[in-house]
């Protein structure tokens, strides 16, 4: 069919009206935001700059926003309560520069386009911290934090115990949710996915490893010799050292000093008092001396710190020092010196057996001859013995052929061919300043018998 000429004038009247009608509202739209803009969940279609500004203000600033956690309810409060204010208009100018209005049929039947508008929040630091902190203070207050997978180090077995999931709110991401919330515009903000996790979760490999290799280090067999006294360190000592802390697995350098400490009072013969079969006395007890052994601390803590870690069995001489090694218990054996200060008199006992003896001298009272368990611990030809006199003024200076000192403070055994006679009471008017004074001939033979390291026993 052939259109008329008056129906080819409607028609044109029609598409002109149209297009006129098009370009009025794509001019409109040149000055107003497009169909379907939201902005923070309000819709500023149609509106200016400065008219979607007000109305996105009016709305943040007098929004409430409630704070849940899943269901329940915990507080309601104003972007200005957290330290929240706003400022759209750089947001809105970008938005609507990035809008063509020639464009705006085709955003009519479009959807919803939405920005975010954290470019338009002004946030006070420090009022949002203090809003944070008062709230989780409250929210947090009589709930369970999570706690990490770890391993059971006070029952002994290194059990690892699997983590647990608390429900307290973590501040960091508390900070996160309620920021993102108050940005677009969400009246409810919820906090179900800001729990505290576990840092630390019992699938953790290198905690699984730890657990592993501490129970392999627990169940380690230990066995010592100290001077040939045998010991095997009680597994229950060896778990009380273990530590485990951060991924590194350790010795409580504590625990390991004090049973090294308990060896060493067990076992060490030094500076401990000796029951003493004497002469003529019988049994008596003799206050310690420089003559013993003892375990050297120093050389097991560190052997121990060192070789338990491995987490394999071993054997371990104990490093000890001192004199009469020979003897694994608090004794001089049976090759030893006896002086008696009551008798005034001394013995060289060799293998059991008396091989020289002698009356002496000690010392002229009130100096005194220590009593105690000593050691010959030098031996020295024509030595001048030197100090002060009875007077504690003058100076002697005495030569002897034989010295042997068997103290730490200068007394020792020597001939002295200056007294005319030994034992009885002669030292009480005539003793040394300490020393033990020995006839010449006998000193001669003693000195020759006895070696370095002796036991000298003064009782």
């Amino acid at each position: 069919m052939k259109l008329t000429k008056k129906a080819y004038v409607v028609l044109g009247v029609a598409t002109i009206v149209l297009i006129g009608g098009y370009s009025a509202v794509s001019l409109h739209y040149q000055n107003a935001f497009l169909p379907h803009t939201t902005v923070a969940g309000v819709s500023i279609s149609g509106q200016s700059v400065v008219g979607a500004n007000e109305q996105l203000l009016k709305k943040v600033n007098s929004q409430k926003y409630t704070l849940k956690d899943k269901e329940q309810k915990l507080l309601t409060f104003t972007g200005q309560d957290a330290g929240f204010s706003h400022n759209f208009k750089p947001l809105l100018q970008k938005i609507k520069q990035s809008q063509n209005g020639w464009t705006w049929l085709g955003h009519l039947f479009g959807k919803d386009q939405t920005t975010k508008s954290e470019d338009a929040l002004i946030l006070n630091a420090n009022d949002f911290d203090k809003f944070s902190t008062q709230t989780l203070e409250k929210v947090n207050a009589n709930r369970q934090s999570s706690v990490d997978a770890h391993i059971n180090l006070t029952d002994q077995k290194f059990d690892l115990v699997k983590e647990i999931y608390g429900n307290t709110i973590d501040v960091a991401q508390f900070k996160k949710t309620v920021a993102h919330g108050i940005n677009q515009g969400q009246a409810t903000i919820n906090l179900k996915n800001d729990y505290t996790q576990p840092a630390v979760k019992s699938t953790n490999q290198q905690l699984q490893k730890a657990a592993k290799q501490l129970k392999t280090i627990a169940n380690e067999k230990i066995s010592y010799s100290v001077n040939g006294n045998a010991v095997q360190v009680p597994k229950a000592e060896i778990q009380s050292w273990l530590t485990y802390d951060h991924g590194t697995i350790s010795l409580n350098k504590a625990a390991v000093t004090k049973y090294v400490y308990q060896l060493k009072a067990k076992y060490d013969t030094f500076d401990k008092a000796l029951t003493f079969n004497s002469t003529k006395e019988g049994t008596v007890t003799v206050p310690a001396g420089i003559y013993g052994w003892s375990i050297s601390p120093a050389d097991e803590i560190s052997a121990l710190m060192t070789e338990v870690p491995k987490g394999k069995d071993f054997s371990r001489t104990a490093v000890i020092r001192g004199s009469g090694i020979d003897q694994k218990t608090r004794s001089v054996g049976s090759t030893y010196i006896e002086i008696d200060l009551k008798a005034q008199h001394m013995w060289l006992y060799q293998n059991g057996k008396v091989t020289i003896e002698t009356d002496i001298v000690s010392a002229q009272p009130p100096q005194v001859t220590p009593t105690g368990v000593w050691s010959i611990w030098k031996k020295e030809r024509n030595a001048t013995l030197k100090g002060k006199n009875f007077d504690g003024v003058s100076e002697y200076a005495s030569p002897v052929n034989y010295w042997m000192p068997i103290d730490e403070t200068g007394v020792g055994i020597h001939d002295s061919p200056w007294q005319p006679k030994y034992g009885g009471d002669w030292y009480q008017h005539h003793g040394s300043h300490g020393c033990i004074n020995t006839p010449p001939g006998t000193m001669a033979k003693l000195y020759n018998t006895v070696s370095e390291g002796i036991p000298v026993v003064v009782i």
